[in-house]
């Protein structure tokens, strides 16, 4: 999980990187168009025409000013996400699979029926999915439709996955 988290942000941050240069390219070499866009998207967000107007006279002074806004109302990014490493990411991602993955082999070291340990490990995992899921541990973002929609998908993976060892098993 780690490593496939840090090469998806590695993915997503040359694709954001490739805009930025677009955008700036565009600001270079199309300034009147990227100009047009830019106001009729300010507009779009409610800003008065002389108030778009002040703000095209200031942001066209200075092009990573400029860019910035493009960037902001073009394509909703915002410069701090271009910032964020790619490990920091990952890492929750990885620590937070790892400690899952021990969860779910907990019953296993058990003295319990093996039939018993799975029932227990997939109640954990479900357990967990669904803490992870709704955002349990932040209060402010606690969704329990998201929680029980992270468990369902687990439930659904744990089935397929139980199939297909059943599946593997008879051959």
């Amino acid at each position: 999980m780690f490593f496939s988290s840090y090469l998806s942000r590695r993915a997503e941050l040359e694709s954001l990187r490739i805009d930025v240069e677009r955008e700036r390219m565009e600001i270079e070499t199309e300034p009147d168009e990227e100009k047009r866009e830019l106001e009729g998207l300010l507009a779009e967000e409610g800003y008065e025409p002389g108030e778009v107007e002040v703000i095209m006279n200031r942001l066209t002074k200075n092009k990573e000013m400029w860019l910035k806004a493009q960037l902001t109302h073009e394509l909703h990014l915002h410069a701090e996400e271009l910032s964020t490493a790619p490990v920091k990411r990952a890492a929750p991602a990885g620590i937070s699979f790892f400690v899952l993955g021990l969860l779910a082999l907990l019953p296993y070291t058990l003295a319990m029926a093996r039939f018993d340990a799975l029932a227990l490990s997939a109640v954990l995992s479900l357990g967990a999915l669904f803490v992870l899921g709704s955002k349990a541990f932040i209060p402010k973002l606690f969704n329990v439709k998201e929680g029980t929609m992270s468990a369902a998908v687990g439930a659904l993976a744990v089935c397929i996955l139980y199939a297909v060892g059943l599946l593997a098993g008879s051959l």
